[in-house]
């Protein structure tokens, strides 16, 4: 036989076509079965909840730009959804909306319960009437009654009056937040956990400043059954801190800062293979990134009334101020910002009691009290020592009387 000419082809029986077509088929209906067979459960739901929307602004920050609140809260909450589904995807992922709609508060809360969702992330943004105001903080639900968890909740439950039927939510009304908030207290632990995850990354990730963890009576927070955070990503009638979450860069970290949080607490309260070995080091270049020290937003200075709280005692019995109590361990700051100077943080069973100032005056211990009252602590009292062992006031008075 000729080397250059080509080799005769192997004859075709017909036997062999037959198989082939029949293990054709067989895999065909494979591949079917396993496309259109009962999806797979995911290991858990997560509702991401962009605030405001449509006709719901939020709030206008500066009013330097056509950006609102609105705006930024749902790219936030975009990029966060998408970090989730690619990174962890036997999680699913629930958004309130995903355009510029206006769902209501009650319909927020109707689609994560309906979702049987696992938790609740609401994405806001803050604002305040002094620009100097700035910082990242997390709220769950509780009888917040310092002045920020009270400003806040007033402000993003705002939008409830705005329906024909509130639904019999009142805000004044003690006796309904008492109930929600027992109502939510199986939930409390866990979503302290997420919301001291996602302000640990906002700090040092991100080089937020840190407002803490708060508790206040938010309506979607307070209605949902499952463990909720709603987050304030910063403030945007603070100049510099609007123009960083305007900007990509801002929101990708502040995204990024939410979904390892999310990560974390998922890790550890359900079976995810994939968030276990997911998100590889060179895979997490973008949500690794830290702001410069130059880009950080600079602390407020601090008030003139500051000035009240300074000083030691050196009596037999001393007079300080508790300013405020709560289950998660923050820093006491101003409705601006700035961190209180003489906090002494006392930890009594699961309760945190933030002490400031001591004076062995007890006029001078009122005179703190009422300016820490001023000043955004309304449940400012007066406490006494003995050394370290707290003593009923009136025995503290009968011995510096003597």
């Amino acid at each position: 036989m000729d080397c250059s000419s080509t080799p005769p082809a192997p004859p075709v029986h017909r036997a062999s076509g037959h198989k082939a077509l029949v293990g054709l088929v067989c895999a065909l209906v494979l591949v079917a079965g396993s496309a259109f067979g009962p999806p797979v459960e995911p290991a858990m739901t997560v509702v991401i909840d962009a605030g405001h929307g449509g006709k719901d602004p939020g709030n206008l920050g500066t009013g330097r730009y056509k950006t609102t609140e609105k705006d930024i809260t749902l790219s936030v909450a975009k990029k966060t959804a998408a970090y989730i589904e690619e990174r962890i995807p036997d999680v699913r992922v629930v958004m309130t909306r995903t355009g510029d709609t206006y769902p209501t508060l009650p319909d927020r809360v109707r689609i994560a319960n309906d979702a049987k969702a696992d938790l609740l992330l609401s994405i806001h943004c803050d604002s305040f009437t002094k620009s100097s105001a700035v910082g990242s903080s997390s709220f769950v639900m509780g009888l917040g009654k310092s002045e920020t968890s009270l400003r806040v909740a007033s402000q993003e439950n705002a939008a409830i009056f705005e329906e024909a039927d509130p639904q019999g939510f009142d805000p004044d009304d003690p006796d309904t937040f008492i109930a929600l908030a027992l109502k939510q207290e199986i939930y409390l632990g866990r979503s302290l956990q997420l919301a001291e995850a996602i302000q640990t990354q906002f700090r040092e990730r991100v080089g937020r400043r840190d407002r803490g963890v708060r508790q206040a009576g938010y309506y979607v927070t307070a209605y949902s059954n499952m463990p909720s955070v709603l987050v304030e990503l910063g403030f945007l009638t603070n100049p510099a801190e609007e123009d960083f979450l305007r900007s990509a860069q801002g929101q990708d970290y502040m995204s990024s800062a939410l979904f390892r949080a999310f990560r974390d607490y998922a890790k550890q309260w359900f079976s995810l293979e994939s968030a276990v070995q997911s998100a590889p080091e060179e895979t997490e270049k973008n949500p690794e990134v830290e702001l410069t020290p130059s880009e950080n937003i600079p602390a407020p200075a601090a008030p003139a009334w500051f000035e009240v709280l300074t000083g030691d005692c050196n009596a037999e019995v001393c007079f300080s101020i508790q300013a405020a109590s709560q289950r998660s361990r923050a820093p006491l700051v101003t409705a601006e910002g700035a961190d209180i100077p003489n906090v002494v943080v006392q930890q009594v069973g699961s309760v945190h009691k933030y002490r400031v100032g001591s004076t062995g005056s007890y006029a001078a211990a009122c005179q703190m009290r009422d300016t820490l009252r001023r000043n955004g602590f309304p449940d400012a009292f007066v406490v006494a020592f003995e050394g370290d062992q707290r003593i009923p006031l009136q025995e503290a008075l009968k011995k510096g009387r003597n």
